[in-house]
């Protein structure tokens, strides 16, 4: 079973000891965090210099935990300008950020364009259904300086990566706990002014590190990806063949 933090699948990604692979909008190197199990070398770009000293600092401790097998560096960009030059990556990932760009069309074109012929690409983005639960019941949510701009229906989402020259073999929900955490958050947190006990404590369950691996969390996940995801993960393929 995939771990319930991570959006990306290893295995769906054909990792090889002498790739390379770019993760948009890195964030903190959560999804990079976890591939440095595996041999490659790793790029990390995101446009947040603040997110990115905080990969750094994780990967530092991480490194003082287990051996860190990838080689892993990082850069400050936007997606809509990829500082790289065409065909440079074997995987390419985007999670949880065509949402908050203006021009999605745009970055996607960039994706593809440093992705080499046959490379695996994998993006998320926030689900339909939670997303206009969310939308619905907290105009503060919807309304975020630099938050979402857009809801992807589940086939928009997929015709886009298909229009940006990617064939989409595998598709996921993920997170259904974290539904259960936004909507308490939005709605008690942000409209009703709450203390954030709740929000809080709900956090306090998903994310103590000895609860990571607890399997009814996990089991409970699972089941609510059926009903109420709170991230849709395509896996695609660019056309050609690879070198």
């Amino acid at each position: 079973m995939l771990d319930r933090y991570q959006a990306i699948d290893p295995a769906k990604l054909h990792l090889r000891p002498d790739g390379k692979l770019l993760d948009v909008g890195c964030g903190t190197g959560r999804h990079l965090l976890e591939l440095s199990r595996f041999p490659g070398t790793l790029v990390g770009l995101d446009f947040a210099l603040a997110d990115l000293l905080g990969m750094r600092y994780m990967f530092a401790i991480t490194a003082h935990e287990r051996p860190i097998a990838a080689a892993w560096h990082m850069i400050q960009g936007a997606g809509e300008h990829l500082p790289f030059p065409d065909a440079s990556f074997d995987q390419v990932i985007c999670t949880e950020t065509l949402e908050h760009v203006p021009d999605d069309r745009a970055v996607l074109c960039e994706l593809m364009r440093v992705l080499k012929p046959g490379g695996v690409l994998a993006v998320s983005v926030p689900d339909e259904y939670s997303e206009k639960l969310l939308w619905g019941v907290s105009p503060r949510y919807r309304n975020t300086p630099g938050g979402h701009v857009r809801i992807y229906e589940r086939q928009r989402i997929r015709r886009l990566v298909e229009a940006a020259g990617c064939r989409v073999f595998s598709v996921e929900y993920r997170h259904s706990l974290e539904t259960v955490r936004w909507v308490l958050h939005s709605v008690l947190d942000r409209e009703w002014g709450h203390p954030g006990i709740v929000s809080r404590g709900v956090r306090w369950l998903l994310d103590a590190p000895s609860h990571r691996n607890w399997w009814p969390l996990s089991w409970a996940d699972e089941l609510g990806n059926l009903v109420l995801p709170k991230s849709i993960v395509l896996y695609g393929r660019k056309a050609g063949r690879a070198a």
